[in-house]
């Protein structure tokens, strides 16, 4: 991915998170994010651990790490997405974007990825991560594929109905790819 790729990638967002207000424990699986307080004062947790936040604080959520945001009065921040694409296989040199684009394919199995990719061929250590990417349809919503597909077997058979019923696709849109084939493939 060349600069001038990378910059028109990254997304910009201002948060104000009230004590009334509770943000999903949820992941970015393809983008750093990178929190910036500039006003009020509140907890970041990524993957378990807690992190004050007072204004000129930073807080980073790699890819992957799940995350939130809380505070008892009034929280102001910046929040940077970076996308990268992490490696889950090291052994072959899988990246998460790799499995991703073979789900899209119509992939479902630690077996299918494993003959299409080559990800969990050589040590193994990588399938738990594989089974994670597997099970998740879309990361800013939590929505699994098991949810997705009961989703479509009960008739939303659009990717609009399955996004109304499910709330996948409703955030980035990065997995609608998936959820058409999903509409595709019955599966």
């Amino acid at each position: 991915m060349d600069l001038s790729t990378i910059e028109k990638a990254i997304e910009t967002k201002v948060y104000h998170i009230h004590s009334d207000m509770k943000v999903p424990y949820h992941e970015h699986a393809a983008q750093d994010e990178v929190f910036y307080c500039i006003k009020g004062e509140g907890i970041g947790i990524v993957d378990g651990k807690e992190v004050e936040l007072t204004v000129g604080s930073v807080l980073l959520a790699p890819a992957g790490s799940m995350h939130t945001l809380k505070t008892d009065g009034d929280l102001y921040v910046t929040a940077l997405l970076i996308p990268v694409n992490r490696i889950i296989c090291h052994c072959k040199q899988v990246t998460y974007g790799d499995i991703r684009m073979a789900m899209v394919n119509g992939a479902r199995t630690v077996e299918e990825i494993k003959e299409i990719t080559g990800a969990g061929t050589g040590c193994g250590n990588c399938i738990d991560d594989i089974k994670k990417v597997l099970g998740l349809a879309c990361g800013c919503k939590m929505i699994t594929m098991e949810a997705l597909v009961d989703a479509f077997n009960n008739g939303a058979n659009t990717v609009e109905k399955l996004g109304e019923v499910t709330g996948a696709g409703t955030d980035c849109g990065k997995c609608k790819l998936l959820l058409q084939n999903v509409i595709d493939t019955r599966r």
